[in-house]
């Protein structure tokens, strides 16, 4: 049977973000720098940034003897008097460090990311005394690592699937001071696998930036999430809708019925308003489907437990 043809457009675009997404990672193996990639004006990283915060390299002698990577001072301009220190690996990542699990976030600091540090840090009173898991966030997990810093909770876990970027967690916990509240970084994949009994409806907040693409991983996702949560946590999800897969996972959250599912576009002014100025001003970079990450917030219901519900269970 032939392809319906209003299909065919749809398909060329995925193709040639897919396409780019390949570019990326072929220049990084060849030893460009994340910076240096995103100067093609056909990559799919073409626009870097809101410019929520602000980056500053550290020299000197307490900083320059890490000959594989960089240090940067991060601070945000909307909050005076807040810093953290954060590790990117210098030139390129090897084939064998990008092999096994997902790590697309180990090659660059996404919108989404930015975007979720800055809407937890205007939002960090809600966090004290709490404990936090940020789940696949990379070689920098900014959001966990800007709430440890600022927002009085208990406990801070950061996590990715990938074992470089634990280490360079390990590396940016030791070199930031977080005074009460204690902060670790561990491996963890969402997959088949049983979750680790230490961290079974552990959680008040688990945290997720651009992590919903692959089709083939939603359903562990949920699950993981539902597992790692207290009955009653939350866990805020920010995605840009790319190719319409941030509604398929809504959808599928509503469909297993494990959590209480609402969405928002207008969830910081700030934000907004940049969002509307940048596809007003940049309409050839900014693409608002790759680019502007949507606000899903999942709320476990307060009388569930874990493994009570699952996807496999409905």
């Amino acid at each position: 049977m032939n392809r319906p043809s209003s299909d065919i457009p749809i398909l060329s675009d995925r193709r040639k973000v897919a396409k780019k997404r390949w570019e990326i990672l072929a220049k990084v193996l060849q030893g460009s720098t994340c910076e240096e990639t995103v100067d093609s004006i056909v990559s799919v990283r073409r626009f870097q940034s809101f410019g929520l915060l602000s980056q500053q390299l550290l020299t000197g002698d307490n900083w320059s003897t890490d000959l594989h990577a960089n240090w940067y001072l991060y601070t945000c301009p909307d909050i005076p008097g807040f810093s953290m220190h954060i590790r990117h690996l210098c030139g390129g990542i090897s084939a064998e460090r990008l092999n096994g699990f997902n790590n697309t976030g180990n090659v660059c600091v996404w919108p989404s990311e930015e975007v979720m540090t800055f809407y937890c840090m205007q939002h960090v009173q809600g966090f004290k005394g709490m404990t936090l898991c940020e789940l696949g966030g990379g070689m920098t997990c900014l959001a966990g690592v800007a709430l440890g810093l600022c927002s009085e909770a208990a406990h801070v876990e950061l996590t990715d699937g990938n074992e470089d970027s634990v280490k360079n967690l390990e590396c940016i916990i030791e070199h930031n001071k977080f005074e009460n509240t204690t902060v670790s970084a561990r491996l963890l994949r969402w997959g088949p696998e049983a979750l680790e009994a230490d961290l079974q409806s552990k959680f008040d907040f688990v945290l997720c930036a651009d992590c919903l693409f692959f089709d083939e991983g939603r359903k562990d996702l949920a699950r993981l999430i539902f597992d790692l949560l207290k009955p009653g946590g939350q866990a805020l999800i920010f995605a840009p809708s790319r190719n319409n897969t941030f509604h398929q996972f809504a959808d599928m959250i509503q469909t297993f019925a494990l959590f209480e599912v609402s969405t928002n576009q207008f969830y910081d002014s700030r934000i907004w308003n940049l969002h509307s100025k940048m596809k007003a001003d940049l309409p050839d970079i900014y693409d608002e489907t790759i680019h502007f990450p949507i606000m899903m917030t999942l709320l476990k219901p307060p009388s569930a437990h874990s493994r009570d519900v699952t996807p496999e269970s409905r």
